[in-house]
Parts: C-alpha cells; structure tokens; sequence
C-alpha cells in the first residue's frame, strides 16, 4: 500500500483540522504554518481581519495530492470550492485559530469571505477574511491578538515580513508589538503562543 493514499491523506487533513483533542503522547505538531494578518478598519473601526496561511512543504502536498485534481499544480474553482468544503470549513468550530481579545472577551466572527487558495515555492497558501458581527472601537481598550490551536495539531505563528499590517487607519492613532504571551496557555499548558497588543488610540 502506498505510504499516503488517497483515503488516508484525506482522513490525515480532516483529523489535523478538525482540532481533535490530542493525547498527552501526540501532543506535537503534525503541521506547520506562517501566517500574516491584515486588520481592516473602516472610518477607523475594525471590520474584518485577513489572513495569509501558507503550509508547511510536507503538509502542502499532502493537500495537493488529494485537491489537485487535474495535476496542474493550481487549483481551480471547483478545485479551490472542493478543498474549502472538505477541510478548511471544519476549522469555523474552532475559531480558524484566530483569537481577538477586546478587554478580557474574545470576538466571534460573524462569517469567512474572499476564501482562495494559491501557491508560493511549491507550498499550499489559503487567504481568506474574516469579518466581525459588528465593527469594533479599539480605542480605549485592551486589545490582544494570537493564532494557536490549543491541541498543538498545528504550529502556527506570525512571520514573513510583515506579519501583521493595519489597513485603513493612520499609523499614528494604531500601533502593535509582539509581547509576552504568558497569560495564554495550551490546554496542556506546554506551548506559549505568540501574542501581539495592539494600541489603539
């Protein structure tokens, strides 16, 4: 039997999305991803935050394998609406590990748009947005930024070189640093995840 075969990629990508619970014994990566985000602010409110998430080599053609199915190495609309479907909705029950903290309460996000997916050196890109219920005032506010899966399935961080942009605001009312991120723990309490504080004044 082939080392990944169509069935057992496919069950591989579900299981890592899908966030399930993992023991103590898995608790590791199975998949790596540097992500850039874009918050979008509209008459200085935020509206909806961007994302960039480009995979891992390994992970990335396991996702291939199973997506491309014309063997172009793109990925069409059906394609594109395949993968979306089978793999990338199931993350909305976790969030799409994109946590926004506005004074202590994490913002839910009302729904995903803009989802596609590309390719940069051979790995797997996604870039969607997702838009907040209601625009958020930042101003005044405690306002903490991670991405994490808490199980550790997925190693995800801010990188590349502009890991984090904010559009639509003069950068002299809004600002952001990388900081401690202590006060937010794995559930196992093994991994730190990156944290990053915005001010916004």
């Amino acid at each position: 039997m082939p080392l990944f075969s169509r069935s057992i990629r496919l069950d591989l990508c579900l299981v890592v999305f899908a966030a399930l619970a993992a023991k103590p014994a898995l608790a590791h990566p199975h998949v790596w991803v540097t992500g850039a985000s874009t918050f979008q602010f509209e008459n200085d409110m935020l509206t909806r935050i961007a994302m960039r998430w480009q995979f891992d080599a390994f992970f990335s053609q396991v996702l291939t394998g199973d997506f491309d199915t014309n063997k172009d190495g793109k990925f069409d609309a059906d394609e594109t609406a395949a993968m979306k479907a089978q793999v990338f909705t199931s993350l909305r029950d976790y969030g799409y590990f994109t946590h926004l903290r506005v004074n202590g309460t994490e913002a839910k996000f009302d729904r995903v748009e803009n989802f596609s997916t590309t390719t940069d050196k051979g790995e797997l890109v996604y870039n969607f947005e997702l838009v907040l219920p209601k625009q958020l005032d930042l101003r005044a506010t405690k306002t903490l930024f991670s991405l994490y899966d808490p199980t550790i399935y997925v190693d995800i961080v801010l990188g590349g070189d502009k890991p984090l942009v904010l559009q639509g605001i003069d950068p002299k009312k809004c600002s952001w640093n990388f900081s401690s991120g202590d006060d937010i723990a794995n559930e196992n309490g093994t991994v730190t995840p990156q944290l990053v504080k915005l001010n916004c004044n």
